[in-house]
């Protein structure tokens, strides 16, 4: 078949973008027909494309039948045909444990609650379960993983649920002095820590790694330089005695090669992954941001539904591996060693926002000793001291600042108009030229009673105010 469900991206991907991406983890996909898993087959063969072929004994003629009809690729969450619960598990260094993140969908949840589903863990296929937990909206939340203590050792484990019985097997620590490896998640000394579920280690990444052993803890274990051992610590847990210790892998070279194919690995170069912007704290392990895009920056080019799970129209290269991404729910981005899950959130509204700003009128004004007082006029912003008198100009206001917040506005008061014969007043009082009268400038013009009565008195000195003559022109008298 062409298309599978990936349980890392949540969507639908094609098997030929699935083998450039790299997505060789076991358990990753499931068929898109009857949700089974399955893997990548022909990946780099040059009769067959590529294409997902279903483990042996667990496909039905349906599925035989199904190709997936090509380039009718689904990103959303409900594609998934699967009622399979999607697992990972952790090492939590606060207390040294070694746990199991189940998580469920929104659907899933609320389909198994109606139900009344438990979910079951055992040792072993046959055994009775040594933990029972009920799948319901108290114990879950939509795609964050619930984290599940594993208190007994075991190196599989088998995961099942009541309404079906079927029990998955999961593969856990490697036998014998083989380390388990996981993979570093944050930078504190309170880590978490996710099992590599493949057999492909990555430079430059840095992982925990555990050694376990049923009588003591393994020392005077030696590397090569190459690997950079940061943290070496022993812990008990589940029974056992474990050697814990954080490294990096510095760079490929064939003593490392030699080493990790005795482990059953292999190391390859690592990828690069970059959130640029906006700024997106990590809650559950998701960048949350409120902006409707970003910016991420890759050592690799984003393929739609090969490494992330958006359409092609959503991607933008802006220049040399920067890209901007349109954010739809649960973006993600996944290749090789890089993982991020980006989801958009409302932008929250803080209280801080609503405060509310108070304003005046003042003649003149004296600072008080409270908050940040500015004078703001036509020269520029100014700052007033305590006990300063201020007296407000026409274009000028007066603005009080606590905690960089704008809590308090003074504007001066407005002086009355002046109208008609206090008009007339005021002017003959401030200006005192005056020039000859001509009756036949105001022939035209329809005087009012001050205007009139002001020209009849100087109709007997034959001289008029210049600037009253220029108010009874323009009717302002």
């Amino acid at each position: 078949m062409r298309k599978a469900y990936d349980i890392i991206l949540q969507s639908e991907v094609s098997a030929v973008l699935a083998v450039q991406s790299g997505g060789f983890e076991p358990y990753r996909y499931e068929c898109a027909c009857c949700g089974e898993e399955v893997y990548i087959a022909a990946s780099y063969s040059t009769s067959m494309v590529p294409h997902f072929r279903h483990r042996s004994g667990n496909n039905d003629v349906a599925c035989e039948n199904y190709l997936g009809q090509y380039g009718a690729i689904s990103v959303d969450s409900r594609s998934r045909k699967s009622h399979r619960e999607r697992v990972e598990f952790y090492f939590e260094n606060s207390n040294k444990n070694f746990c199991l993140g189940l998580r469920f969908s929104a659907d899933e949840i609320q389909h198994y609650e109606q139900q009344n589903v438990d979910f079951e863990l055992r040792t072993n296929a046959s055994a009775l379960p040594f933990y029972t937990l009920a799948i319901n909206n108290i114990h879950f939340a939509p795609d964050v993983p619930t984290m599940i203590s594993l208190n007994n050792f075991s190196f599989c484990y088998y995961l099942s649920n009541t309404l079906n019985g079927i029990k998955r097997k999961y593969e856990f620590f490697k036998f014998g002095n083989t380390p388990t490896f996981f993979k570093l998640q944050g930078n504190d000394s309170d880590f978490k820590a996710k099992l590599v579920r493949g057999n492909v280690l990555f430079t430059n990444v840095p992982y925990f790694v555990a050694f376990h052993s049923k009588d003591s803890t393994q020392h005077g274990i030696r590397f090569p330089d190459e690997i950079q051992a940061n943290e070496t610590f022993c812990f008990e847990t589940m029974g056992l005695k474990f050697l814990g210790m954080t490294l990096l892998i510095q760079k490929k070279t064939d003593d490392m090669d030699r080493l990790l194919n005795n482990w059953g690995y292999q190391l390859e170069a690592s990828e690069t992954l970059t959130l640029l912007w906006p700024p997106a704290p990590v809650i559950d392990d998701v960048s949350v941001v409120t902006s409707n895009k970003v910016f991420v920056f890759t050592s690799f080019d984003l393929q739609a539904h090969g490494n992330i799970n958006v359409h092609s129209k959503d991607i933008s290269l802006v220049n040399h591996g920067i890209s901007r991404v349109l954010v739809k729910q649960r973006t993600i981005i996944c290749k090789d060693n890089t993982e991020i899950v980006i989801d958009k959130a409302e932008s929250p509204i803080y209280t801080y926002n609503q405060i509310s700003t108070s304003e005046t009128t003042k003649v003149s004004f004296t600072i008080p000793d409270d908050g940040s007082w500015f004078l703001f006029n036509r020269s520029g912003v100014i700052s007033l001291k305590n006990g300063q008198v201020v007296y407000l100009t026409p274009e000028s206001v007066i603005k009080r600042y606590e905690s960089n917040y704008l809590t308090h506005i003074i504007h001066p008061c407005r002086q009355k108009e002046l109208v008609n014969e206090k008009l007339l007043d005021d002017i003959l009082m401030h200006c005192k030229r005056t020039e000859i009268l001509d009756f036949n400038q105001f022939m035209l013009l329809a005087l009012g009673n001050t205007a009139s009565q002001y020209i009849d008195k100087c109709s007997v000195s034959g001289y008029i105010n210049s600037v009253a003559k220029q108010f009874i022109m323009e009717g302002l008298l």
